[in-house]
């Protein structure tokens, strides 16, 4: 069953932004300079919701939150389009470190994921931010997840293109012709190809990701929604910071540029000390972009009342979450599955999560029937790179 459609741009996740900011701040560990300039990110209080900071060296999470807001846009400005100057929040990440294994993850919280808010009431989780701020979300993801949070980060998503275009554009490869007429895609041609920060914006914020196999005749849509966008998105993290080391992002004079995009769209909580990064950027100083392991929740479609939600597999969920409560090892991303692989489990005809790659259905074991998607796979939505060949 086709989800209802949402208008555009529908409130657009940045958060794999967030991700590369905090790679070039994890590359300049050590750099006297680069604290001073680090040290004029903008702060945001969130009050007593956070965990009490993890004694050095050892693992952390930090709750990544995209923000959408268009207050200083102009009136004409195409990117507001269907929406309001507002502050809104879409997908939501967690991003867990593991300093003495040199590991990262990262987990991806859909914004259509039905959930009790923290102090009452339930919703879409998205909506814990703009309901209670930072704290009530937090407050959320460890009253439903059981997952602590150590530090909070946010970003607005007008630094986006700005980060794009001082890495000269992110490699993505397409399998086939591509589009998604609501948020402006438009990859006609096949191969790798470099987006600018707009088409690189209209590829991250895609859900109704599009493509064709017949020239253009016909195009089939991706019916897994959300679930393919995340997929995407934490590809599209991989490369970017790929591209970031590629381009020099260790180099101090590459990595200024870095930390004055972020001294204008990034803020982090009042305890997330400089010292932090700078420790953070000693342990992690070789870290390899294709080591981050990713993961989503399994969730299936249902309504509540009107509104068309995702609703949690609590059990076939619990071994993820297990990662970020610090109960399991971050698995090795060599024990990712081939999307190609990739299942769904179904309840009254509605779209379903995967398990999510970055570890092993062993390792995630679920209780869940799977069955395919369509006749077309989840993986032919996801572009990515043939077995020989090379892209970026």
């Amino acid at each position: 069953m086709r989800r209802p459609s949402r208008t555009w741009p529908q409130r657009l996740l940045l958060s794999l932004n967030v991700v590369i900011v905090f790679a070039c701040l994890i590359a300049a560990g050590g750099l006297a300079w680069a604290y001073n300039q680090a040290s004029a990110l903008p702060r945001i209080d969130v009050g007593t919701s956070l965990e009490a900071p993890s004694a050095p060296g050892e693992a952390m999470n930090i709750l990544l939150v995209g923000i959408d807001d268009g207050m200083g846009l102009a009136e004409g400005d195409p990117v507001l389009r269907g929406r309001s100057k507002s502050l809104n929040t879409d997908t939501i990440m967690i991003l867990r470190v593991e300093p003495k294994t040199q590991q990262a993850a990262l987990l991806s919280l859909p914004r259509d994921l039905w959930v009790d808010i923290a102090g009452g009431g339930q919703g879409r989780i998205n909506t814990a931010l703009s309901l209670g701020g930072p704290e009530r979300l937090i407050q959320t993801i460890n009253q439903d997840f059981g997952i602590p949070i150590n530090h909070y980060a946010m970003v607005d998503f007008q630094g986006f293109e700005a980060l794009v275009k001082a890495i000269d554009g992110v490699p993505v490869y397409f399998n086939f012709p591509s589009r998604d007429q609501a948020t402006g895609l438009f990859q006609y041609e096949t191969g790798c190809q470099i987006l600018s920060g707009e088409q690189a914006l209209a590829f991250a914020r895609s859900r109704h990701f599009e493509i064709s196999r017949d020239n253009m005749k016909t195009w089939q849509e991706d019916p897994t929604s959300d679930f393919g966008r995340v997929t995407r998105q934490q590809q599209f993290i991989r490369a970017a910071l790929k591209k970031a080391v590629a381009q020099g992002v260790r180099n101090p004079f590459i990595l200024k540029d870095f930390l004055t995009i972020a001294q204008k769209n990034v803020t982090l909580d009042t305890e997330f000390t400089i010292q932090d990064l700078v420790d953070l950027g000693s342990q992690f100083r070789t870290f390899d972009p294709d080591s981050l392991v990713s993961f989503t929740p399994v969730a299936s479609g249902t309504f509540k009342g009107a509104a068309s939600v995702l609703e949690l597999n609590v059990a076939a969920s619990q071994p993820m979450f297990d990662i970020f409560r610090g109960l399991r090892p971050i698995p090795s991303p060599n024990a990712a599955p081939d999307l190609s692989g990739l299942t769904t489990s179904t309840t009254t005809g509605a779209t379903a999560s995967t398990v999510g790659s970055g570890a092993t259905a062993s390792t995630l074991a679920t209780t869940s029937t799977t069955q395919a998607i369509t006749t077309t796979t989840m993986s032919d939505f996801i572009p990515r790179v043939p077995e020989g060949e090379t892209c970026g």
